[in-house]
């Protein structure tokens, strides 16, 4: 194994991994993104977070060495940082996964190659389908908890209580759209670019590296408003304090792509809601139909529309469309509760994904 063997490998033990491309790809991607030397020094930090001071320890190094190899790395994308909660204490420094974490953080990546590499990737390798198999990467959350009907609604299934939840905010481009701008008159998506909003550290994180700019919260609100008035549904990083949010729409988002691509046991957990069209007040305008942007709502041929819920994604837009208020939101009674944060998310997906290592590398 060289270097950026050992490089994959290691990313491979983090969330859904980075299992191999049949034809290379994975380690031409890596080659657009680490040097050999961030390869060293990324292979040389223990798993879960670390101080310079701990690294320096670990490798034989001065404090200050340690320092500019993790800033160096976070810089360029390829690990996290994060402020001491404590005033003065001294950064932590985490490995990520290939999602959410080192791809998403290559959006200013100046290598245009890199991009064409990633599409070789995702076609070439079994990402997506091992994402297909444990807790999905998203949940869907309602714009309007006033939506739902019969059931009591969480904190964490209120996008605005979920935003009460953090106190820093920053907004960045959305690497999907990106991806799909460079097809040019090709590309069906006409959504704005920057609509990925951060939260905390997070959105420290993107500010400080360059990636994203510091909002409010009423301008991240703003954004998911805009959003539901374009057809974009609200996905939040898989955690109750859903620190990444994400304004997604079906003609540029990846995951969503790969969700009807490779459908598994993450499909049916994607949301707790799904819609429920009451016929003794639905007129068959079809204004639902329209709106749904993933085509799940169709007429029937008794002139009645009604939802595939096996599709149905459980985001509203129907329900805000309908004049007659027809539809509202149900919870499934298979509706699940997500972990605290971002980190307990990675380390089940990691655990999930390790069940399947062998079948899915």
């Amino acid at each position: 194994m060289d270097i950026y063997d050992k490089l994959n490998a290691r990313i491979d033990e983090i969330g859904f991994g980075f299992p191999r491309s049949y034809i290379k790809a994975d380690k031409r991607l890596m080659k657009q993104i680490f040097t050999e030397e961030d390869c060293k020094d990324f292979l040389a930090m223990d798993k879960g977070y670390q101080t310079a001071a701990q690294y320096a320890a670990k490798n034989g190094i001065t404090e200050e060495q340690a320092k500019e190899k993790l800033d160096r790395m976070a810089f360029r994308g390829e690990i996290f940082r994060r402020h001491s909660k404590e005033e003065g204490g001294p950064d932590e420094y985490g490995q990520h996964p290939f999602v959410l974490g080192i791809l998403e953080w290559q959006i200013k990546n100046p290598r245009n190659k890199w991009l064409k590499e990633l599409s070789l990737y995702i076609m070439s390798s079994k990402w997506g389908k091992r994402m297909s198999q444990t807790m999905p990467f998203y949940r869907t959350v309602p714009m309007h908890k006033e939506f739902v009907e019969g059931s009591v609604v969480m904190p964490y299934e209120d996008i605005e209580t979920v935003l009460d939840r953090h106190k820093v905010f920053a907004v960045g481009t959305c690497l999907c759209r990106k991806l799909d701008k460079l097809k040019g008159p090709f590309n069906p998506c006409k959504h704005p670019l920057e609509t990925c909003i951060m939260c905390d550290d997070y959105a420290t994180y993107y500010v400080e590296t360059g990636l994203g700019r510091y909002i409010t919260k009423e301008e991240a609100l703003e954004i998911l408003r805009e959003g539901e008035k374009d057809g974009r549904i609200i996905n939040v990083t898989n955690s109750q304090d859903g620190e990444n949010i994400c304004s997604c729409c079906d003609c540029g988002c990846g995951m969503l792509w790969m969700k009807k691509k490779f459908p598994g046991p993450s499909k049916d957990l994607w949301a707790n809601f799904f819609s429920v069209i009451d016929h003794d007040k639905c007129v068959s305008c079809g204004s639902c139909a329209k709106r749904c942007p993933f085509g799940c709502i169709k007429r029937d041929k008794e002139g009645k529309y009604r939802v595939n819920l096996e599709e149905c994604m459980g985001c509203g837009l129907c329900v805000s469309a309908c004049k007659k208020r027809a539809i509202v939101l149900h919870k499934k009674e298979n509706a699940y509760v997500p972990p605290v944060t971002y980190d307990d998310a990675v380390e089940i997906w990691t655990k999930e994904t390790k069940k399947d290592w062998k079948r899915y590398k």
